[in-house]
């Protein structure tokens, strides 16, 4: 796992369009429309799961406003930015993520991609385990305050399968209410105790993600090797700089393309629709074409859905995929 705690001070809308702006239009999870696919979950001071469901778009934007989803109630008032001081951090966020090579093995393989599915989703619990035996908050007046042990800490995760760029990238967005339940009332977490934690935090997800039976069988059955050291599938890795290297030039684009847009349309917000038509631009400048299909996507009838350096991979490496004898 690469990158640390994240403190996020926005409203709910906005968070709700940060996500959406984090991954590829063609990924088949999204908030935009109504769709539940944040996956709430609540802990107690054991770790024990002691409540959990999928948020809809809005009910993940109250969320995130401080309104617990599953009682309705109000966690508090977030203090908004003023002159020389920040509004509250309504969560902190930690990514979930795989390197590049892992995640082309996963669009390369369904048994692959299920695996690595469940890998992700079991170090997003373990870390919320250690989250609810390790959180504090701190109780008392100013200058004679004490720290305490939570009771009950909320935590959203949302997957994502591509990056904005619609490259594969296995991550997801692990967010951890800063509101918990502590001696009878909601209180603010200490975030500078979760900033002192990311390590350890970073290392078990890594480490749950490294042993995982399932990943390590399916990449197995497809001859191909994960090291244990760097996490990188080791016949995969020569292809990530190249997919890397397009992705920033994407990305570029697509920035390029949102400026222009809020250009002329000043005080406004791409909605879902403009964002579609933006992200359907922003391979015109990459170099990217879909005027031959390869071998594999022609086997299967037609032009290919997936990014298409996939198809590419598959073509070089074989239908099977790559093999640990491959030079």
């Amino acid at each position: 796992m690469r990158g640390g705690v994240i403190l996020y001070r926005g409203s709910g809308a906005d968070a709700r369009r940060y996500l959406e702006s984090d991954r590829s239009r063609a990924d088949d999870h999204y908030l935009e429309g109504g769709t539940a696919l944040a996956e709430f979950s609540v802990v107690d001071g054991k770790g024990d799961l002691i409540g959990e469901g999928a948020l809809t778009a809005d009910q993940y934007a109250q969320w995130v406003d401080w309104i617990n989803p599953l009682t309705g109630e109000s966690m508090g008032t977030a203090r908004h930015a003023g002159d020389a001081r920040h509004g509250s951090p309504r969560f902190a966020e930690m990514v979930v993520n795989a390197p590049k090579s892992l995640s082309i093995a996963a669009a390369l393989h369904p048994e692959v991609s299920a695996a690595l599915d469940a890998a992700q989703r079991d170090a997003v619990a373990e870390i919320r385990v250690w989250l609810g035996q390790h959180s504090v908050t701190r109780v008392g007046p100013r200058g004679a305050q004490r720290v305490v042990p939570i009771e009950q800490l909320e935590t959203v995760a949302v997957s994502h399968k591509t990056s904005r760029a619609g490259d594969p990238h296995r991550h997801i967005h692990f967010q951890i209410g800063t509101r918990v339940w502590a001696d009878a009332v909601w209180r603010g977490l200490d975030t500078a105790a979760l900033f002192r934690q990311q390590g350890a935090i970073r290392a078990l997800g890594a480490a749950v993600i490294a042993a995982h039976p399932l990943l390590a069988a399916a990449l197995d059955a497809h001859g191909l090797t994960h090291d244990p050291v760097t996490a990188e599938v080791t016949e995969l890795q020569p292809f990530s700089a190249a997919m890397s290297k397009r992705a920033e030039q994407v990305a570029r684009n697509l920035a390029r393309f949102e400026k222009d847009w809020r250009a002329e349309h000043p005080n406004q917000e791409p909605g879902p629709a403009a964002m579609s038509r933006l992200t359907a631009m922003r391979g015109i400048t990459s170099g990217r074409t879909r005027s031959r299909p390869s071998s594999a996507a022609r086997k299967r009838g037609g032009a290919s859905s997936r990014h298409p350096a996939i198809d590419l991979i598959s073509d070089a490496c074989g239908r099977n995929g790559p093999s640990r004898s491959m030079s």
